[in-house]
């Protein structure tokens, strides 16, 4: 009589054995940015999470014991990739320079779970606060651009540095969050025009 077939047996999770460590956490973070992206702070489930992952919970809660703790964990790392704004030579060359990274960034699923955590109005402030620090750099890199376009007299008096910045950043939220569209492309380079003309100074006669 033939014996039966054994069934496969079911893959390794990544927290079965040795090594752990770094492999945990990178999996356990990147399915955190991937579950704000689609469900934003107030739908996290940590089993969830844990799942997608392919770990216990248990692998979970020993190292980040709460929610906030494991989004907290989850936005550090990202817009590290923003240093100071190069000088492309141009007003608007430095402006789209700015707002490039960050639409880049919004189009990607670990960019909405940013945006997601800094916008959540349940989630408590210190998790609010980690996703808002992340997207400090660039609006710090507004004074370079403005010193440089004030020293080739392109940037016109009275016009608001930080107005501008918001603006960039804040239509790139709307066109990601609200509209679920691309914030890149042709798309942004009318947008950088638009902010481009509200700040330059008259051309000279």
């Amino acid at each position: 009589m033939t014996a039966a077939p054994t069934p496969p047996s079911p893959p390794p999770r990544r927290d079965a054995g040795r090594p752990r460590g770094a492999t945990i956490v990178a999996a356990v973070l990147a399915a955190v940015r991937a579950e704000l992206a689609e469900t934003g702070f107030e739908g996290l489930s940590v089993e969830r999470v844990a799942r997608r992952a392919e770990v216990n919970k248990t692998s979970v809660y020993r190292r980040w014991p709460t929610r906030e703790a494991l989004v907290a964990a989850a936005m550090e790392g990202l817009l590290e990739e923003f240093g100071a704004s190069p000088d492309t030579g141009s007003l608007r060359g430095d402006l789209h320079a700015l707002a490039a990274p960050i639409a880049e960034l919004a189009a990607r699923p670990d960019g909405v779970a940013l945006l997601r955590a800094a916008l959540a109005t349940t989630a408590p402030g210190d998790v609010r606060g980690a996703a808002r620090q992340r997207v400090g750099p660039p609006v710090a890199s507004a004074s370079s651009i403005v010193d440089r376009a004030r020293a080739r007299g392109e940037w016109r008096d009275g016009a608001d540095p930080q107005q501008a910045v918001f603006t960039l950043v804040g239509a790139i939220v709307h066109r990601t969050l609200l509209e679920h569209a691309d914030p890149t492309g042709e798309w942004l380079d009318g947008l950088v025009d638009l902010v481009h003309r509200g700040v330059s100074a008259d051309p000279p006669p």
